[in-house]
């Protein structure tokens, strides 16, 4: 593993309400598919408890942007207390999930992948010199094609969870 580089740290989404939480891993996943990323599955698990499920999920989806660097995105979503909950929307009832969703948003730029400027002191001082002075111009873009994603990543997200916000809660179950 080479040099990582923190871009984006903890971008934080907290939502309650009523959603569907396969809808919303699904459209995060077509989202980065749709953008290139390969997915790196971490984490996938879901637990009852006396007031609810909890789920656990997170990736990692990685894209190569040339043979020196690619950029990572590591995703992760925590679901408390989800219940299926029946719902009114537009004059019909319907049941999907109701809790609280907090999805965390990291993204990182690794260099140098082969590791070959790592070995020696001398040459980790030169690949700083590259990556921080002679390289920079590209190296702030790699950055800024990263932030844009996630910030575009955010934005659905958002955009999803704000089609939820007019549902009306009639009655949840219990786990």
């Amino acid at each position: 593993m080479g040099h990582v580089k923190i871009i984006v740290d903890h971008d934080k989404i907290d939502y309650s309400g009523p959603l569907d939480a396969n809808s919303l891993l699904r459209m995060i996943e077509n989202f980065l598919w749709e953008k290139g990323f390969n997915k790196k599955q971490d984490k996938d698990f879901e637990q009852n408890t006396h007031n609810g499920k909890f789920i656990e999920w997170e990736i990692s989806p990685w894209k190569w942007i040339s043979d020196y660097t690619r950029n990572i995105i590591r995703i992760r979503v925590l679901g408390y207390d989800i219940v299926k909950a029946d719902v009114m929307s537009n004059g019909r009832k319907t049941k999907v999930d109701s809790g609280r969703v907090i999805i965390v948003i990291d993204g990182f730029v690794e260099y140098d992948l082969q590791n070959k400027w790592e070995g020696n002191p001398v040459f980790h001082f030169l690949r700083s010199l590259y990556d921080n002075f002679i390289f920079k111009v590209y190296t702030e873009r790699f950055e800024n094609v990263l932030v844009h994603d996630i910030n575009h990543l955010h934005d659905h997200i958002e955009k999803f969870l704000n089609l939820y916000s007019h549902y009306s809660v009639i009655s949840r179950r219990g786990p």
